[in-house]
């Protein structure tokens, strides 16, 4: 009887904490509508955004996918593997526009470092998987 109990009390420890580091991790991000309201602001500054990917493009000369959180959304160039649709992840970045003819886009240039991908997929403790 104590055994399920403690199993039971475990479990909703656990569970109190994963909700608690999404939490934190959404907080301590920029919000992607400040980015894009004021890129001056943050131009050639590092920042940090959390949110969920909601669309990966591959072009020849560049890469980039699309993060969205509760106040817009806003294009991450990479030179890495892209990340899947639907993943939560913490991206590391420079912001920059690029400008092509009457098209701007305020984008954030991912870091190398930037290592947060994978959170809602099993990963302990939110790390990434070793580069193998």
């Amino acid at each position: 009887m104590a055994g399920k109990f403690s199993l039971r009390v475990s479990i909703l420890c656990l569970t109190l904490l994963n909700v608690a580091c999404g939490v934190a991790y959404s907080v301590t991000s920029t919000k992607i509508k400040d980015i894009l309201d004021h890129p001056r602001d943050y131009e050639n500054k590092e920042v940090s955004i959390y949110g969920t990917v909601t669309n990966t493009v591959s072009l020849l000369v560049i890469k980039y996918y699309e993060i969205q959180d509760e106040t817009g959304s806003i294009k991450i160039v990479t030179d890495r593997l892209l990340p899947s649709r639907g993943e939560k992840l913490r991206v590391n970045g420079r912001t920059t526009v690029i400008e092509i003819g009457t098209e701007r886009w305020v984008v954030l240039r991912e870091n190398k470092e930037t290592a947060n991908w994978g959170m809602d997929t099993g990963n302990t403790g939110g790390s990434p998987q070793p580069d193998y």
